[in-house]
């Protein structure tokens, strides 16, 4: 296959998704055509133009939208009938099909075992898929999948080109072992030994070409039997003789250095590059029926072989025309000598064979072709005759009344036509048991006695078991699809086979003319409403989205899960669900209760509340991962909300809740970065009953005790996590700059809170408000430039891979082409969201000190220097360094430091002047003064001393 160089090289799918080249997707027919089978996975060869022919044979018609070539895999149940326990498991094939878009129906992703690292994490992954083995579908056999690296017994330039060109080769189970061996070389010829080529002696273990042993070797030994060279053989005899010989086991236990070598060779490359492919193809045959050399022509066929091709089966010793001739004996005159080889020769053209026919062709040329002729069948093609177009006779007819009448005349003839100018096979009814009668009998057709007995030629007999054939298998077919089983002597089965047609036997048929996702896979609101939908497969009554059943199971829908996993996995779990399980339960005991003598009756329980989507990405998938809380039924994912594994389960709450329990935080939920009030919790201080959860009622604490929306603190380049898998707690909101805090947003014209600015132009808004007004909102990644002193933290995220930033852009900027995630968009690689690896990588606070010292840090900037205390002198200013220590407590380390005004009181010795000590005052101290100075203590003595 030759790739047509198309220009489109990625396109959106159904469901919205970009694809590209070499994407793994799942691809399907709509509902009604593909007889409610599941999803084919497929991997896209190349995108094609529109009104692309599809391959002969395929239900797909050309279509005015772009098509995909796909290389399709088969399920192994698709194979056999067996159950097989493991959906994850795919067969590769080379086998291609060409679809419209519209069929490619999401992303998927397939590898080969030996390039995943765990492969039971990635089993649980969704949409993960992987093989190991191939099936091809026109042999019937399977074959084993090695990586091209891995292949060591082949020679280096071919190894070498197949590395170039292929990531994996297909060959059977047995060469598998003989492929990944260390290279093998003749010891004669010091050139590589094949296994169809060579032979290993059992005593030296040496491999021997059978053309370089002497005498050659016509074969090689039968199985169960070996092979002794020459040398070793003679050697053998020599030590019978001289009695040498020892009887020990034949062959060395293999060396421990070998099998880790080879285990070293087998370990699994997991790296994230793509399969290396030549002309979309990324395996070839490597097995037991090729020729090593063949791989180096780049044309040659890459598909498996049942047989080997080399021999007089497979080449022909065709003779040249004159050869031919005089082989046949043209030219010859025989005389009295003998034969005469200059006797003249009778010229014979192409196309006639001698002594058949008097020489007459035996090819009938009926018409050249032309592009009038074509028109004319064409036209023909068009017209309503009494047989159908295909029909051998009508064709004919054309043909030669065209050749004979020319185009105007052949056009009036052929209209003119009736049923019996195509002579066509009637058998009445009597005739017709007849026939089907002698098929039973004779388990087959034969074709000369049923002439004779219907006394009609054997080629009218032959012409009409094609006809009876085929209504035969359409009014079995037709059978099938309306769910009636089919057990008749010729039926090919005993069951029903394939969907029924859903116009005859679905019910709510009628509104699917305006359903648009997935072709009437799925019920549309109005036909839900009107009826009661119940779970063919876990009977559950709760579901956003209600699928159609295929015809295997009995039942009219299927719920969310089911049917998504049907459709994609090819599995039905017949197990019940917890709320019929309750539904079962409520219903024994009700029974119980009409049984029992009192007459009093258990009160029924109300049912379940329904579980709501996300609140943060609004999206129900996965279920796995949902979270409720159980206080105030806020309903999330554990990615969205950052929720670790061990925290998941019925007993958990948000954080909200915990806070209404505890107290720790501030009981008036209300973010510190944005004016926006919209937490919806239901707290013993403030209930808002019936509200609506959305992504402004995740909200997690400050340090200072507060709240902050997620969406608030994560676009905020200040702000940090001390926990950022738990998306808290957060530090940081008085780094943000004061520009920030001072600016107006463009949507609410508040001055509260801090703003961001729009990606792409000056406009500033609240994260929250651009959220509200439908801005877009998501990460971009650039490419990382670091300088010379500065390192640039480097994250990946699906196929993009840079320095991952957050984004917000309003209304008035084209988005189109550039890739920008969402911030709930999960990555099915590590399984989380675009906002958990932007907060692992960006957000993180380094834990070498702790939240107070931090928390001080920061307040720095804001409160006096705790270097230097100024004393004012007037217009001049003096600083005085502070002391080592704390001068009540003695500590010498203090967030913030205090002067507090000490008063001392000094005693002063005054001298007796004629005796006027004793005129003074009385009742005071002679000689005694206060005064007061300045002195420095720490925060904790300052508190103690101003509170006290």
């Amino acid at each position: 296959m030759v790739l047509q160089g198309y220009k489109v090289t990625s396109a959106k799918a159904a469901n919205g998704e970009l694809v590209c080249q070499n994407d793994h997707v799942y691809v399907s027919l709509p509902w009604s055509d593909r007889d409610g089978t599941p999803y084919n996975v497929a991997r896209i060869i190349e995108f094609l133009p529109p009104h692309t022919t599809p391959k002969k044979g395929s239900r797909v018609t050309p279509s005015s939208e772009t098509m995909v070539r796909l290389s399709l895999y088969y399920r192994p149940s698709d194979i056999s009938a067996r159950n097989i326990s493991d959906f994850r498991l795919l067969l590769a094939a080379i086998h291609t099909d060409i679809q419209p878009l519209s069929n490619v129906r999401g992303k998927c992703y397939v590898r080969h075992k030996d390039r995943i690292d765990d492969l039971l994490k990635w089993k649980k992954l969704p949409d993960h898929f992987y093989f190991h083995k191939f099936f091809d579908p026109y042999i019937k056999r399977e074959f084993e999948v090695i990586r091209t690296e891995s292949a060591n017994n082949i020679p280096p330039d071919v190894k070498q080109a197949l590395m170039s060109r292929y990531e994996y080769l297909v060959t059977e189970r047995e060469m598998v072992a003989d492929l990944t061996d260390a290279f093998r070389s003749c010891c004669m010829c010091s050139q590589w030994a094949s296994s169809q080529e060579s032979v290993r002696c059992e005593s030296c273990k040496k491999h021997y070409h059978m053309s370089c042993v002497k005498p050659p070797l016509a074969g090689k030994p039968a199985k169960g039997y070996s092979w002794v060279c020459p040398p070793c053989s003679f050697q053998r005899h020599k030590d019978v003789e001289e009695h040498k010989f020892l009887f020990t086991q034949n062959g060395s236990a293999p060396s421990k250095a070998k099998s880790a070598a080879k285990a070293k060779e087998k370990a699994a490359a997991t790296d994230g590059r793509p399969d290396v492919s030549f002309r979309g193809w990324p395996w070839r045959y490597f097995g037991l029926y090729t020729r090593a050399e063949d791989a180096l022509d780049p044309e040659d066929a890459i598909f498996p072989r049942a047989a080997t091709r080399v021999g007089q089966k497979y080449q022909a010793n065709v003779p040249t025309w004159e050869e031919e001739q005089e082989r046949s004996g043209i030219g010859h005159v025989e005389t009295e000598a003998g034969p005469s080889r200059h006797a003249p020769v009778i010229p014979i053209e192409r196309g006639h064979d001698p002594d058949e026919r008097k020489h007459e062709s035996t090819i009938e040329l009926k018409s050249q072709p032309s592009d009038e002729l074509n028109a004319f069948m064409e036209e023909v093609a068009a017209m309503k005759l009494a047989v159908p177009s295909y029909d051998v006779e009508r064709l004919n007819m054309a043909i030669a009344s065209y050749t004979t009448m020319g185009r105007e005349k052949a056009l009036k003839y052929m209209r003119s036509t009736r049923l019996s100018s195509f002579r066509p096979i009637i058998f009445n009814d009597q005739e017709t048991a007849t026939f089907a009668a002698e098929l039973s009998r004779n388990g087959g057709l034969e074709v000369h006695e049923t002439a004779k007995i219907l006394n009609r030629t054997p080629a009218e007999v032959l012409r009409f078991s094609y006809i009876w054939n085929n209504r035969r298998l359409a009014a079995e077919n037709e059978a099938l699809r309306q769910h009636q089983r089919v057990n008749t002597h010729h039926a090919r089965h005993t069951k029903t086979l394939g969907a029924p047609t859903l116009g005859k036997i679905r019910p709510g048929s009628k509104d699917d003319a305006d359903h648009s996702d997935d072709e009437v896979s799925m019920y549309n609101a109005s036909f839900t409403s009107s009826n009661k939908m119940v779970c063919a497969a876990c009977s559950t009554k709760i579901s956003e989205v209600w699928w159609r059943c295929p015809r295997t199971v009995s039942g009219i829908a299927m719920c969310e899960n089911c049917g998504s996993n049907y459709r994609k996995y090819g599995v039905i779990a017949f197990t019940k669900s917890d709320d019929s399980k309750k539904a079962e339960k409520k219903d024994a005991a009700l029974k119980k209760g009409k049984g029992e003598a009192s007459g009093t009756s258990t009160p029924v329980p109300p049912p379940p509340p329904k579980l709501p989507p996300c609140a943060v990405c609004r999206r129900m998938e996965p279920k796995p991962m949902m979270a409720r809380c159980k206080t105030c039924t806020f309903s999330v994912h554990a990615g969205c909300y950052g929720i670790p594994s061990q925290d998941m389960g019925p007993t958990w709450e948000c954080e909200l809740c915990v806070n209404a329990r505890l107290e720790e935080n501030h009981l008036e939920p209300r973010c510190v970065l944005c004016p926006r009030d919209f937490t919806a919790v239901l707290t013993k201080h403030k209930r808002k009953p019936n509200v609506d959860f959305d992504l402004l009622s995740a909200l997690k604490p400050t340090e200072g005790r507060r709240w902050a929306h997620i969406l608030c603190s994560a676009w905020q380049g200040e702000v940090k996590y001390d926990d950022p898998a738990r998306l808290k707690t957060v530090e940081g909101v008085m780094e943000v700059a004061r520009e920030k805090w001072e600016a107006t947003c463009t949507l609410c014209n508040q001055i509260d809170g801090a703003v961001i600015r729009c990606t792409d132009c000056e406009a500033v808004f609240h994260p929250s408000c651009a959220w509200l007004s439908g801005y877009k909102i998501g990460f971009e990644f650039s490419l990382a430039k670091p300088g010379r002193h500065q390192t640039i933290t480097v994250a990946k995220f699906k196929d993009s891979e840079g320095v991952m930033g957050p984004g917000c852009w309003c209304k008035g900027h084209d988005l189109e082409g550039r890739v920008i995630y969402d911030l709930h968009e999960i990555d099915p690689e590590q399984n989380e969201t675009a906002l958990q690896i932007y907060a692992a990588a960006y957000k993180p606070i380094s834990h070498d000190s702790f939240a107070t010292l931090r928390k001080a840090t920061r307040l720095e900037s804001f409160l006096p220097h705790t270097s230097t205390i100024f004393e004012q002198q007037g217009e001049n200013q003096k600083k005085r360094a502070l002391p080592k220590e704390c001068e009540d407590c003695g500590i010498d380390v203090s967030p913030i430091w205090h002067e507090v005004d000490d008063v001392t009181e000094i005693k002063e010795e005054r001298m007796d002047v004629d005796g006027q000590a004793q005129e003074q005052g009385q009742g005071q101290e002679s000689g005694t003064a206060k005064k007061k100075r300045k002195r420095l203590v720490c925060q904790l003595c300052y508190f103690n001393t101003k509170y006290a």
